[in-house]
């Protein structure tokens, strides 16, 4: 019984940190997974998989489309940046600010993904 129960958490883990695939740094990821299997109670594991993550393909798309005027980083979340961002994009500095933060919004979300993750790990004692 606590055999098979172990195998169940094993899945249950197996599945949450497939959700967080592509969502989180690859080099971040195999860490989550370790931790994560070393969570016993499967009710601290599903209630990691409820963590709302945000899409970095989303945050890219939005900074091709709607880039210059800022909306990538409201997705991000970093409201300051997209209000410079905007009030820039009327001159030549937001075009290759635009440009660069194709690369930056895609790699800060996964990073802020991952401290959302890392943070609600420790909170359950792993």
């Amino acid at each position: 019984m606590q055999e098979e129960n172990g195998q169940l958490q094993e899945q249950q883990a197996q599945i949450v940190g497939a959700k967080w695939r592509g969502k989180v740094p690859k080099n971040h990821l195999e860490l989550l997974q370790g931790r994560l299997a070393q969570i016993t109670d499967e009710k601290k594991i599903a209630s990691l998989g409820l963590i709302e993550l945000k899409s970095p393909v989303v945050g890219l798309i939005l900074g091709l489309l709607f880039g210059g005027l800022g909306v990538d980083r409201f997705y991000k979340g970093d409201t300051g940046l997209a209000i410079g961002k905007f009030l820039s994009c009327f001159i030549i500095v937001g075009f290759f600010w635009t440009i660069i933060d194709w690369f930056l919004v895609w790699k800060g979300i996964k990073k802020d993904n991952f401290e959302k993750i890392n943070n609600q790990l420790l909170l359950s004692g792993v």
